[in-house]
């Protein structure tokens, strides 16, 4: 699934390169065009206009945001390289976090229960995001009067209609970051698992909302602690696909937990068809199962395949949290996903291609050798694009990447 990327284009300074690439990485720092109101400003895709010497005339914002340079890159350590540009995708992730009732449960090896144990890991992960990453917040379920009690017996699936449904809408990390932790410090656990119509809500704000005017990429990325319900209250299903039977708490004498309670029946198939229009409206889905989700791992894996951006480092397709892993593998697996931000294999060049034979790049500052089919290549039709082929372009898409630089001045590597 190929991904609207809108790039900030990060303008380097121009480097002299005569000798070593280690002696140019201390060049100064590029600079990120300013956020606007609505998330990350940048430009829809990398503008390369070079100009005399082949340094390149595009140029960044000023709000003083530095980026680290590559440390080396192989192959063009002994070149005449002379400018760099890096490409960076601005990101708006919705936050859809499940508060429900068995998010105040507490498992073997965390510290803290799961509500609280998702507060502190979620916090230094939202700290330490780049900065053209944005953050929004729709928790469920969500009473607008009052707070869904943990023991519910009524309106336990309650969750408002978007616009109302975003707790926080989508805006810069820096300013939104403080937002979403008031928000979930603010709730508690209660109430069921009405993760469609949460997802339903996320995709009214991203295509119909205040979202859609957002520029850049648009993410969802999905947290939860069980199997979704809540879904229609006459829905009849076997023991094997009610939910209080598979969470062990429906007891023995009673048999099947959902016969004449249909909205404890497990609501899976509506939740991939929510997260298919999701992708389909261009808004991947990444899912988190928070402890507590092992016995819905074959779901959960559907709903990550579902939203285009599985975990490409487990055999699960969702980022599996072990209870064993605590608040720290929680922690890791927020960071892990707010810092692969490109997902796009093409970039816009401008309207004239540079000479191929001197441009080079590197995605997450490892040189792409050229070969046809294979790494990347350039567009021969107007405005000149390059396009990420092959493997290059799988691992892209399916684990993104931090940073991609296009380099001109030294002889491709091929």
């Amino acid at each position: 699934m190929t991904l609207r990327q809108r790039a900030i284009v990060l303008g380097l300074a121009a480097l002299s390169c005569g000798g070593v690439f280690a002696a140019c990485h201390g060049a100064e720092s590029s600079t990120v065009a300013p956020a606007s109101s609505g998330g990350v400003s940048g430009t829809a895709g990398l503008d390369l206009s070079f100009g005399e010497g082949g340094v390149a005339g595009a140029g960044g914002g000023s709000d003083g945001a530095s980026v680290a340079d590559c440390e080396s890159l192989a192959g063009l350590e002994q070149c005449g390289l002379t400018s760099v540009e890096a490409t960076f995708s601005a990101a708006n992730v919705l936050l859809v976090i499940d508060k429900s009732s068995s998010m105040d449960d507490q498992p073997q090896g965390f510290e803290l229960n799961k509500w609280e144990a998702l507060k502190a890991a979620l916090e230094p992960a939202l700290t330490a995001a780049p900065q053209e990453m944005s953050f929004g917040l729709l928790l469920y379920p969500f009473r607008e009067q009052s707070e869904i009690p943990l023991d519910c017996f009524e309106g336990c699936c309650e969750l408002p209609a978007a616009p109302a449904a975003i707790q926080v809408g989508v805006e810069p990390a820096r300013s939104s970051a403080g937002k979403v932790m008031a928000a979930l410090e603010a709730a508690s656990p209660g109430g069921g698992t009405p993760t469609a119509a949460a997802l339903d809500a996320a995709l009214a704000y991203y295509t119909l909302g205040a979202g859609k005017e957002l520029k850049g990429d648009k993410l969802v990325l999905l947290a939860t602690d069980g199997g979704p319900n809540c879904g229609a209250s006459d829905a009849v299903c076997s023991a094997e696909q009610c939910t209080p039977n598979l969470d062990g708490v429906c007891p023995a004498e009673q048999g099947n937990c959902c016969a004449g309670e249909g909205s404890y029946c497990l609501d899976a198939a509506a939740v991939v068809e929510k997260i298919r229009a999701l992708a389909e409206a261009g808004v991947p889905t990444f899912v988190i199962g928070i402890p507590g989700t092992e016995r819905y791992a074959e779901y959960l894996s559907e709903f990550a395949t579902a939203g285009g951006v599985p975990n490409p480092h487990s055999g699960a397709a969702y980022y599996a949290v072990s209870a064993a892993g605590g608040v720290d593998e929680l922690t890791r697996t927020f960071v892990d996903i707010t810092t692969h931000l490109v997902r796009s294999c093409a970039v816009e060049l401008g309207a004239a291609a540079p000479d191929r034979s001197l441009l080079n790049v590197a995605v997450d500052c490892e040189v792409v050798p050229f070969q046809d089919g294979a790494g990347w290549g350039i567009s021969a039709e107007a405005p000149a694009t390059l396009k990420l082929v092959g493997e290059t372009c799988q691992r892209v898409m399916r684990e993104g990447a931090r940073r991609i630089d296009v380099l001109y001045g030294c002889p491709t590597v091929k």
